[in-house]
């Protein structure tokens, strides 16, 4: 019973000693369609250092009027955008072929955890390209061949599901 008890008081001091973190940064930048657009950079960190380990989301952009969200994902050669079905690269020599299409890549660090506050840069090398008349554009940030840079920053949270806790995409301001 004694042992049973300490473990329990073991585990309760061991899982409240997680630190959530959310880095995030805005910039301000023409979408693929033309228009100048806030983008939202964000991604979430968990730090439990009893566990001497770090846990980590994707890297999200979240653009101004689009419900795109473009997540970049940690792959055997870094941070990267893989193209979906909607993308059509624009930038062709940006990047060798890969065994998988890339839309863009996290400069700096080759894993999340990796990153840190301060200045991120970001390559786009794609744009959303509907199939058909049928389909919506969702733009997101334009491709071009020099990186944006967004200034990121650190702040804790209680957690990642109460809301405010996560950046959410700007409000769109015009049509």
């Amino acid at each position: 019973m004694t042992q049973t008890r300490w473990l329990m008081v073991a585990m309760m001091l061991m899982s409240g000693c997680a630190h959530n973190y959310v880095y995030s940064g805005a910039l301000e930048a023409e979408d693929s369609k033309g228009k100048m657009r806030q983008h939202v950079l964000y991604w979430n960190q968990t730090e439990r250092p009893l566990w001497f380990d770090t846990a980590e989301g994707s890297v999200r952009m979240l653009p101004q009027c689009s419900l795109n969200t473009v997540a970049y994902d940690e792959r055997p050669n870094g941070i990267v955008f893989r193209a979906r079905p909607t993308d059509k690269r624009v930038i062709v020599e940006a990047e060798p072929r890969a065994r998988e299409p890339i839309c863009g890549r996290i400069l700096g660090a080759n894993r999340i955890t990796d990153l840190s506050e301060g200045t991120v840069g970001v390559t786009v090398w794609c744009e959303d390209a509907p199939q058909d008349d049928l389909d919506r554009p969702k733009p997101y940030l334009k491709a071009r061949e020099l990186p944006y840079e967004f200034i990121v920053s650190r702040r804790e949270v209680p957690n990642f599901s109460d809301a405010g806790n996560v950046p959410t995409r700007p409000r769109c301001e015009s049509p």
